[in-house]
């Protein structure tokens, strides 16, 4: 036997272990910053936005002008689908029970926050299943009479009102909307008795406001530029924090005494819960990026909303405080749920 058989044997066995052991430590390394990696390099395929109505509405249009913006900063492809349906019930469930890896985005807006006490069979709740990515934008409503109704104020609308009992009526796009609950929620501070017409959406509410069918209702920017545009109605108040610059000798809904009535909608981004939280950083910077560029907030006000943000925290916040206020308004006004 060669003397150093035994020595070489010995060395063998080092490399063999020695090479086991690197193999071992470096499938360590990998599951340890493989994370971290697809965190840092995130967003390395396209981004799926829900969009819970139908494309060319109002939320599809802000959407659309954020994400791309965005999808510029990362060089990469943010595609928007529309899922309407159940008052955004559809997409947000779809949202709900994406894969939790930033892929997929919900827009939200008012029915985020009422569907919890309008819909008992919800088949998913807006705090549990989401993460709130940040704010977009806030549209301003605006309290609308056709001039056949001869009020020009806040006050003068609640005295007839008072004087005619049951007489008067106000139509919204859809219940668990701003116009639906918002109306609810002035009712019940002015004491007046307004029967609400609901309709499926503004074309047909809108001619029929025009034609003096329907005695009221909030529109928002957009259809009341239209709208006044014909000289069918009137604005009696602006419910928004101040005037419009859209139109600005109208007083808001605070100045004529109705402050706590100044609900004004707005949209956002949410992810579904379990997003990892680096991720969910990233997006809402590149969210707030965008909110800070000129061509942005142009497009926006263009629209008819205008930027206004609120990162992770604090529209998390306002989420809450919006399923608190409306739960009160659905139970103050006895509506039902579905």
């Amino acid at each position: 036997m060669h003397p150093n058989s035994d020595q070489g044997r010995a060395r063998g066995v080092k490399r063999r272990l020695g090479a086991v052991t690197g193999i071992w430590l470096g499938l360590v390394g990998l599951v340890l910053c493989a994370p971290g990696s697809a965190q840092e390099s995130f967003p390395n395929r396209p981004v799926r936005v829900v969009n819970p109505y139908s494309a060319g509405s109002v939320a599809d249009v802000f959407g659309r002008i954020v994400t791309r913006n965005m999808a510029s900063q990362w060089n990469a492809s943010i595609i928007l689908e529309s899922k309407s349906g159940a008052n955004g019930s559809l997409a947000a469930e779809d949202v709900a029970r994406a894969s939790p890896d930033g892929y997929t985005w919900l827009p939200v807006t008012t029915f985020f926050t009422t569907s919890p006490s309008l819909n008992i069979a919800l088949r998913w709740d807006p705090v549990r299943d989401f993460i709130p990515v940040g704010q977009i934008c806030q549209a301003p409503n605006f309290f609308i009479v056709p001039v056949s109704v001869p009020v020009k104020n806040v006050t003068e609308f609640v005295a007839l009102a008072k004087a005619k009992p049951g007489t008067l009526n106000y139509g919204h796009p859809g219940k668990g909307s701003t116009g639906h609950l918002g109306f609810e929620l002035f009712k019940r501070l002015a004491g007046i008795d307004v029967a609400p017409i609901g309709y499926r959406g503004y074309p047909q509410m809108v001619a029929d406001i025009a034609s003096g069918l329907i005695n009221s209702t909030f529109l928002s920017a957009n259809q009341a530029l239209a709208q006044a545009q014909t000289g069918a109605i009137r604005i009696i108040a602006t419910i928004n924090d101040g005037r419009s610059k859209y139109f600005p000798d109208v007083p808001t809904m605070a100045e004529q005494g109705f402050a706590e009535a100044q609900v004004t909608p707005w949209f956002g981004i949410v992810v579904p819960a379990g997003t990892p939280q680096p991720i969910v950083n990233r997006i809402s910077k590149a969210l707030e990026i965008a909110l800070a560029t000129p061509q942005v907030r142009e497009g926006l006000d263009l629209a008819g909303c205008a930027a206004k943000s609120a990162p992770l925290g604090e529209f998390a916040d306002i989420i809450k405080s919006d399923i608190s206020l409306w739960a009160k308004v659905v139970k103050e006004a006895g509506i039902p749920a579905d």
